[in-house]
Formats: C-alpha cells, sequence, structure tokens
C-alpha cells in the first residue's frame, strides 16, 4: 500500500467506495522507490533503543516524544505512558491509563506531561512520578498538543477547535473555533507556542496567531483555498510542521501552497503551488528550507524566495516525514523504519540506518544534537543526530 494512502485513511476509504468497480482489476499503482544507492559518509550511531508498547493502531496514533532535560517521555495507543532516561533510555516510570485510547502525545513542559486520546480527554501526568493531575473531556478526539508553556497547554481537536487549558487545573481558559471542511486528512498541525502567542493551522488552508492569555485573533492568512469540483479536489488541509526562521513562519497545505509569512502580523512574503502534509525545517547555518512533499520528494528552496535549490526523488512515496535540520544535514524518516541523512547543499543521500521495521510515524525531535525517533511498532531511539565530519 503506498504510504500516502496510509496517511489518507479517510480518503482512501472514500475512493474505495467510488471505485469498487475496479475490485477485480490487477492493482497499478506505482509501487514506493526502492532504497536508492548512495556512497556514505559515516555510519549513524544509534545511542539506545527501547520497545515502549504497542504501536498496532499506528493509522490512528500520533505520537511525538517529548524531551525534557533528563527524560523522554512517550506513550503507546494503548493508554501506557512511559519515562526513560534520556541519557541511557533506562525506565523511569510508567503509567498504565486502561480506559484511554491515545490518539496524540506527548507535550511536556512546567513539569507535566500531556496526552490526547480518540475518546477527547486531554490528561496530565506529573512528570516525577507519572501521578495523573488532570484530565479534561473536550468537544471531540484530540488531535494534537502544544507543548507547555507558562500558564497553559493548547489542544487541537477532530471538530475544528483549538482549545487552551489551564496547566495546573486542565479548566478550559477559551476556544476558538474555525469551520472543518466535509472532508479533511487525518491529523493537524500542533499549535505551536510563542511568546504570549500561538500559532495555529486549520483544515480549511488558514493560519491563526491568537493571544496567549483570551485567546483573540491577533491575525489570520489565507496559505490556499480550496479548488476543484470533488472534496479530494478541495482538500487543503495545514498539517505539517510549520518552520519558523527570522521572524517569518513557512506553512504549507496539502495539494495547495506553501507560504512564508511574518510572525508578527501574518502579511505574504511570497507563495508557490506545493503540496505537503509533514511540512519542513530551515537550516540555519546554510539558510535552505528544507520540504517534504506530499509525493516524498525531499526539496531544497530559498527562504527569501520559495524558489528552488535542489529536488532529492529518491525517497518517492516512501511516506517520508517532515525534515529536521541539524548542520547541513537534514533528517528524514520513512514507512520502513530507515532514517535517511541528507545533504542540505544539494539533497544528497549521505547516510542511512534503520531504527525498526515499522513506520516512522512523526518527525524526529532534536535536541542538544540527539535525535529522538519513534516507530509504529513502538520502538522508540536516541540516535545522535548528525554523520560524518560535515
Amino acid at each position: 500500500m503506498m504510504p500516502i494512502v496510509l496517511r489518507l485513511w479517510v480518503v482512501a476509504a472514500l475512493l474505495f467506495l467510488l471505485s469498487a468497480c475496479g475490485l477485480w482489476t490487477r492493482d497499478t499503482s506505482e509501487p514506493p522507490a526502492p532504497l536508492p544507492d548512495f556512497t556514505a559518509i559515516g555510519s549513524p550511531v544509534t545511542l539506545w533503543s527501547r520497545s515502549i508498547g504497542s504501536g498496532e493502531d499506528r493509522f490512528l496514533w500520533q505520537v511525538l516524544p517529548g524531551v525534557t532535560d533528563d527524560l523522554v517521555v512517550v506513550a503507546d495507543s494503548r493508554g501506557r505512558v512511559s519515562a526513560l532516561d534520556r541519557q541511557s533510555g533506562s525506565p523511569r516510570w510508567e503509567t498504565r491509563l486502561d480506559d484511554a485510547r491515545i490518539a496524540f502525545g506527548v507535550g511536556v513542559g512546567e513539569g507535566i506531561a500531556t496526552v490526547g486520546t480518540m475518546d477527547g480527554d486531554a490528561i496530565a501526568l506529573s512528570l516525577d512520578n507519572g501521578g495523573e493531575i488532570w484530565r479534561t473531556r473536550l468537544s471531540s478526539e484530540v488531535l494534537a498538543l502544544s507543548p507547555v508553556a507558562g500558564e497553559i497547554v493548547v489542544a487541537r481537536t477532530n471538530d475544528g477547535r483549538i482549545h487552551a487549558l489551564d496547566r495546573l487545573s486542565g479548566t478550559v481558559r477559551w476556544t476558538v473555533l474555525r469551520t472543518t471542511p466535509a472532508l479533511s486528512l487525518r491529523g493537524v498541525q500542533a499549535p505551536q507556542m510563542l511568546p504570549g502567542r500561538v500559532l495555529a493551522g486549520f483544515d480549511n488552508g488558514r493560519l491563526l496567531m491568537l493571544g496567549a492569555n483570551r485567546g483573540n485573533v491577533l491575525w489570520e492568512s489565507t496559505i490556499a483555498a480550496p479548488s476543484g469540483r470533488s472534496e479530494l479536489e478541495r482538500l487543503i488541509d495545514i498539517d505539517g510542521h510549520i518552520a519558523l526562521y527570522r521572524g517569518v513562519a513557512f506553512a504549507s497545505t496539502y495539494q495547495g501552497r506553501l507560504a512564508a509569512v511574518t510572525l508578527g502580523s501574518g502579511d505574504l512574503i511570497w507563495a508557490r503551488d506545493f503540496s505537503s502534509y509533514q511540512g519542513g525545517d530551515v537550516d540555519s547555518e546554510s539558510e535552505v528550507l528544507v520540504m517534504t512533499a506530499a509525493d516524498s520528494h525531499v526539496w531544497g528552496l530559498d527562504p527569501r524566495n520559495g524558489g528552488d535549490l535542489w529536488q532529492q526523488r529518491g525517497l518517492r512515496l516512501r511516506g517520508v516525514t517532515g525534515p529536521v535540520a541539524v548542520g547541513n544535514q537534514a533528517v528524514v524518516g520513512d514507512y520502513q523504519g530507515y532514517l535517511h541523512w541528507l545533504s542540505v547543499q544539494d539533497g544528497s543521500i549521505l547516510a542511512r540506518t534503520r531504527v525498526g521495521s515499522a513506520p516512522i510515524v512523526s518527525r524526529p525531535v532534536l535536541a542538544d544534537g540527539v535525535l529522538y525517533v519513534v516507530g509504529g511498532g513502538g520502538q522508540v531511539s536516541a540516535i545522535r543526530a548528525r554523520v560524518g565530519n560535515e
């Protein structure tokens, strides 16, 4: 099955209904590209790796490891939340939320870890011992959570709402709603916390900057507008990671546009046709914007004007994650559990390692030169972020 279909399960179901007449015909869809050959500049170093539970519901499960000064906090789809020692990977504590089907996590900060569930609960646990601090029922399934910043954690629910929750009590401080299209991709961009502000993308192709205290709209920018006759053609979700660099946000939509907007006012600097549900990152050393397109081509772009610098086609349809840029290299994961290191200068493949046989389900998290990676089989690994001598 093509990786994009793994991501677009709602779309796949609709296509199944619309094309039942092809059930008995040979599948002629393009397969994912085989692993490309390359000349390695070094070998990736795995610092530790540990199984953290079941990831068998990976079609519904989106998890990012929450990284603190001394812990890596991860969750499995069946409600197990584990804290691992950041240096060694050894267990520090484990909590079983037996009545929770975790859809997203883990947000960390200010002494708590948060997860969201398919039943609409946002749950906060103590970073000291994993004990449950509060549980708040929201309007629908919790698809994303921000890091915990200051007095609030921000949750994004499946019905198009943004909820700001008090970090001490879980009380809802404010809610913002934007209309959700009839059909959208599963998964959303996690709200990003800025000083006194919250940056959030929506399924209608709009990007909002909200005041953290009251949820007031500071600005709203249209990244893409829906076009086409069918609901499939009109999908324009902002789901990928939004890179921030020098006061600019780089936001992309599925089958829509990539745009650079100012963080202060939301004014459009430039925009170009681009389709992505994984987003991108900016390498500050070389000043290159690295983007993962919907077809898993990885692009290097000029952040000043969106111009093409290079394109890596060798990972086509491999379900490539959003990139993490580090020291003139960019790292992406794929649907077979491989991590690929690319040169930010020309997009060439520099190194590769496998962290497991299951898909890498989310963009790796970078902290202090180490990548923390979660696989769909429930494996979490700590890997040195750079390879070679670059």
